[in-house]
Parts: C-alpha cells; structure tokens; sequence
C-alpha cells in the first residue's frame, strides 16, 4: 500500500543534547521495511557520530547549513552534498552553526561476494557529479548512490529533477520497494492512476508491483530525491511504447565539466528508466 504524508505533519522529538529527530519512515510505518529514513536538525556545535553495524549503511544528505565529516579525512558538506558511509565504518559529523540533515540507514544488508566489492565511504557534491537526460524530454536524474558509484548493490539513490509540465508514464518495480522525498517545487503523484499532490517535504512510499509515476506542476520545476532497496531490480511499464530511456552528459546539472570524472563506471550502469 501506498503511504504519503508531508514531513509537516511529524513531530520533532528530542534524540540527544542538541539534535531533533523527524521519524519519516521506519517500521512504524511498514513493518517489514528494512530502511530508516529520518529528517535530523542540529544545533550549533553539535557532533553526530556514525557507526553502522557489519550489516548496515547509512547515508545522509545535508538540507541545510554547513558541517565537517571526519572519517580517515575531513569534508567540509554544504547543502549541496551527501555521503555514504559503509558497513562498520566509524565516522562523526561536526556542526559550528547548526545544520539540517536526511538521514537513512539501510538494516541487514546482504554481505559482498568478495572483500574487494566492499561498499566504498563516498561524498558527493551532486551538483557537479556527471548528469543522466530523458530520450523522451528534459528531465534529469543524477546518481548518489549505486553499484557503480559507492560500490552497493543494497539501494540505489538519485537526484532527479522534472522541469516544469513533465513525468513519466506509469511503471511497477519487482524485487524493489522505492519512495521519493520532494526537495522543492510541486507536482503530483499517482498510485494506480490516482492522483495526489506533493510538494517540498512531502514523502512517498510505493511497495513492491504497486504502479506509480511522478509528474511536475505545469508552473513548477519539480525536485525530489529517489530510493530504490535493495538497487538491484527490474522495471515494468504499462505501456512499453511509453518507455523512459536515459542517456548519460558529460555535464553537470549546470552544464559544467564534472567535477569529479565517473563517466566511465556510470557508463556501465543498466537496469533502465526509474522515476
């Protein structure tokens, strides 16, 4: 069953001195969910440790405000930024102003088939990171987290972004569940044809077979980040004539070489269209 709510209607609640914690998606809400998503805020001078089990990741994107990671080297993140940080891989994120963060950790995920295909600790500027475009129109999606890019298979994360009056056509996953968490703008999405707006915070559950798509307002750019756990599954259209390929830039969201060069790994992605 399809959940939708905006992150509006959810408590922050204490979760330690300085921090405040909006439980987005958890068991609460899906039972057999194996996925944490979580909306944190930060006072200033606050530290937040990472410490994920030997079959858990977590990755987490900051919303707003600036912040240093310190594992075996120091980032400095923006709102720009987002990071992965793998199984049993200590980190901590320091904040002199105060930040605002996503938040979510993937539980029991599968062990790799070898040591060298273990998860790498990844941050990533999504703005200056190589750009997929539609066959079909303008609308763009770029990779946060993926085989390719961080070395997992256990989810798949993207920044996608729907221009003004686009979307997709109507697909199902098998062997995925997926849900997407609106950055800004407005636009609708729909459940077996059924229609419901979303807007910034708003968040978006779709189980395993359950049709869906996702379009923009006719007047409003419209950005969302999309989960897929685990990242390795396979899409369904309606209707194949109405299949969305994706070809990948070498640009970045505004045009720019990228700042760091996957061209080559993300080139080998497959799996097809998404959101």
């Amino acid at each position: 069953m399809t959940i939708a709510f905006n992150q509006s209607s959810v408590e922050a609640v204490p979760a330690g001195p300085g921090v405040r914690r909006q439980k987005l998606l958890g068991k609460e809400q899906v039972p057999d969910t194996n996925v944490v998503f979580e909306r944190l805020t930060l006072d200033a001078g606050v530290t937040l440790r990472f410490e994920p089990a030997a079959d858990s990741l977590i990755w987490f994107h900051l919303l707003a405000g600036e912040a240093k990671l310190d594992t075996l080297y120091t980032n400095r993140m923006t709102e720009e930024h987002s990071a992965l940080v793998p199984p049993a891989f200590v980190g901590a994120l320091t904040t002199g102003k105060g930040a605002t963060l996503l938040y979510s950790e993937v539980l029991n995920v599968a062990p790799p088939a070898s040591p060298t295909k273990l998860p790498r600790l990844t941050v990533l500027n999504w703005t200056r990171e190589p750009v997929f475009v539609s066959n079909r129109d303008t609308r763009k999606r770029v990779a946060l987290v993926n085989d390719a890019v961080c070395g997992t298979k256990a989810a798949r994360i993207e920044m996608v972004v729907y221009p003004q009056g686009t979307g997709s056509a109507s697909f199902h996953h098998e062997g995925a569940v997926s849900f997407i968490y609106v950055m800004s703008g407005r636009g609708s999405a729909f459940r077996n044809e059924q229609p419901f707006p979303v807007q910034e915070g708003s968040l978006v559950y779709f189980p395993e077979r359950e049709p869906h798509h996702i379009s923009a307002a006719a007047d409003s750019e419209l950005r969302f980040l999309s989960f897929y756990v685990p990242g390795a599954f396979k899409t369904v259209w309606a209707n194949p004539d109405k299949v969305s390929g994706w070809r990948l830039t070498r640009l970045d969201i505004h045009g720019r070489e990228p700042l760091k060069d996957q061209i080559e790994s993300l080139n080998s992605v497959r799996g097809g269209p998404f959101f």
